[in-house]
């Protein structure tokens, strides 16, 4: 069962406004909502019952009889306790335990709204005109509460499962490639140069390594999509000149031309230094193996929008062949390459990880010249 995440529910809780004095609003009445809590449960199960997706759900429940007594639990539980860690805890299982039995999270979310109606119902004909306003304010943040704590446990089970499948098909895969590819390695050495066999080992080993970086850009992708960015401030041309670094450091790049011609005032950017890390490495990886071999250049270069004077735009030019107008968006689509080597999530990790930096990437096709990407992400003012 995943843990508690304190740290978050306790943001959500605060930007609610609930604390100790907010429950103190509910406490002369409490008793007067907390006798009602069977016939809250009735209430709902007679509106669910109705409903045939989650008839089914209610008809075939494991034991007979345990929803109704778990909603009760529940409805009781908010008017007795207090917004401390336990009654945290206690709503985040609750939430787990709806994605356990693949609870439909629309119905979750209906369901709150139900509670919140009947609440309403006991306000208007129980509560003195005088507080009623106050009680219900309580109780309105109360249920917008739980719907945060479901709809965190949601996303927090559904996607946690599958970057761990993901982490842990990509490694199997990953453990049969590197066996493979070592396999045909030693076969190759063991035959003539000149036999046919060769050739088409030299083909398998090189099919096996893109595999191989289909297999860790997969995993990149998905571990970027759910990971939460921590923004702070990174210094664009020791990012860039890093980066650059370790590329160039292969054979079949050290012909490459390249410049990096940063403006003072566009030189800061603010992002996740990881993945904007990852985002520049797809980009010039890309920009330096499309370049036009007859006169290989790579130009990096940024200035402040000229809308936006909080935001810095980064050009990053190749002069290979530009791409075609309706390529611009496929492209960005996961798997799609014109290399033959091609993972295809180049362009979609660079997309993504300026997405998640509260960015924006765009493909421009200059026929006759090359190709220039352009990042826009937030920054910091240099004087």
């Amino acid at each position: 069962m995943l843990d508690v995440p304190y740290e978050k529910l306790h943001f959500f809780r605060e930007k609610l406004g609930i604390s100790e004095d907010t429950f103190s609003a509910l406490s002369p009445f409490q008793d007067i909502f907390i006798r009602s809590k069977d016939d809250f449960a009735d209430y709902l199960y007679a509106f669910f019952d109705k409903i045939p997706e989650t008839e089914m759900f209610l008809k075939h429940y494991e034991v007979p009889g345990f929803l109704r007594k778990a909603w009760a639990n529940w409805f009781e539980s908010l008017f007795r306790s207090a917004p401390d860690d336990s009654f945290l805890g206690f709503l985040w299982r609750i939430g787990l335990k709806h994605v356990e039995v693949n609870l439909d999270q629309r119905y979750t979310n209906l369901g709150f709204s139900i509670a919140r109606q009947f609440c309403e119902h006991i306000i208007i004909s129980e509560i003195p005109a005088d507080r009623a306003q106050q009680v219900s304010s309580v109780i309105n943040r109360l249920m917008d509460f739980c719907i945060l704590v479901e709809t965190h446990a949601y996303v927090a089970a559904h996607f946690g499962c599958n970057v761990e499948i993901v982490r842990g098909v990509a490694d199997r895969v990953r453990n049969k490639i590197t066996t493979i590819g070592g396999t045909i390695n030693r076969l190759k050495r063991n035959i003539n140069p000149k036999d046919p066999a060769y050739g088409v080992y030299e083909t398998l080993i090189s099919e096996s390594a893109v595999c191989e970086r289909m297999v860790a850009d997969t995993r990149t992708f998905v571990e970027m999509s759910v990971r939460q960015p921590e923004i702070g401030p990174i210094d664009l041309e020791v990012l860039i000149a890093k980066v650059l670094d370790d590329l160039l450091r292969s054979d079949k790049f050290r012909s490459i031309s390249t410049e990096i011609a940063l403006e003072k005032a566009a030189s800061v950017i603010l992002g996740d230094i990881g993945e904007v890390e990852a985002m520049f490495h797809q980009l010039l990886l890309n920009g330096l193996e499309a370049a036009d071999p007859g006169n290989p250049q790579l130009k990096i270069s940024s200035r402040t929008d000229a809308v936006l004077p909080n935001r810095v735009q980064i050009e990053i030019f190749n002069t290979g062949l530009a791409i075609k107008k309706e390529e611009t968006e496929t492209l960005l689509a996961p798997f799609f390459s014109t290399k033959f080597y091609g993972t295809g999530f180049g362009l979609p990790i660079a997309e993504l990880a300026a997405r998640k930096n509260y960015g924006k990437m765009k493909l421009v096709s200059l026929p006759g010249k090359g190709t220039t990407v352009i990042v826009t992400l937030p920054s910091i003012a240099v004087p």
